[in-house]
């Protein structure tokens, strides 16, 4: 077996404090609290050794093949969601950060389905995504600061849909992004 590399002993002697310390050393660290959160309980059944921790972030990585899966054919049709399963699951990419404890690997899952539902809601218009949405962005921000990074790129990603949505659609579309993304903002308002 190999060591962990420094964040990983970081990110794992983090989640090994009490539950209840965790808030308070990741607002000294910077970092948001999701994974540790979910680390901290993972440990608790299968322990802190390398290979315990790597199948946490090793899990998100596997998830993403029929988080991809449902992503492709849902808004594409079978043939692209088989086609997402099988880029997920050689991606290289997600390969590595499976085997390590950090939280790269849940970020990428939640991107996958924040993207989707990002799609859904505001270029097809199935208002009924606007909540997956909004949870998917704020589990994002709670999971790392790309999070915002998103955030800025799928408002961004509003200007061309507004551009091209009838007049008459561009006041619901307004709404709709707004109740999106300050649901997001309220969920995130704790930390």
């Amino acid at each position: 077996t190999g060591q962990f590399w420094m964040d990983e002993a970081i990110t794992t002697g983090i989640a090994s404090h009490p539950l209840s310390e965790i808030p308070g050393l990741l607002r000294h660290d910077g970092s948001p609290p999701l994974f540790y959160l979910l680390l901290h309980f993972w440990i608790r059944i299968f322990g802190t050794g390398e290979a315990a921790t790597h199948a946490l972030p090793l899990l998100f990585g596997l998830l993403t093949i029929p988080a991809g899966m449902w992503a492709g054919w849902s808004l594409f049709g079978r043939r692209a969601g088989l086609m997402a399963a099988v880029l997920f699951a050689f991606s290289s990419w997600l390969t590595t950060y499976a085997q390590e404890t950090r939280m790269y690997e849940l970020m990428a899952l939640l991107g996958i389905l924040a993207t989707a539902a990002f799609i859904h809601a505001f270029v097809y218009r199935r208002r009924k995504y606007l909540i997956m949405f909004a949870i998917c962005q704020a589990l994002m921000l709670y999971t790392h600061a790309w999070g915002l990074f998103f955030a800025v790129g799928a408002i961004i990603a509003l200007i061309p849909i507004w551009l091209i949505t009838p007049s008459a659609e561009r006041r619901p579309l307004i709404r709709d992004a707004v109740m999106a993304f300050v649901g997001a903002g309220i969920l995130f308002l704790p930390w």
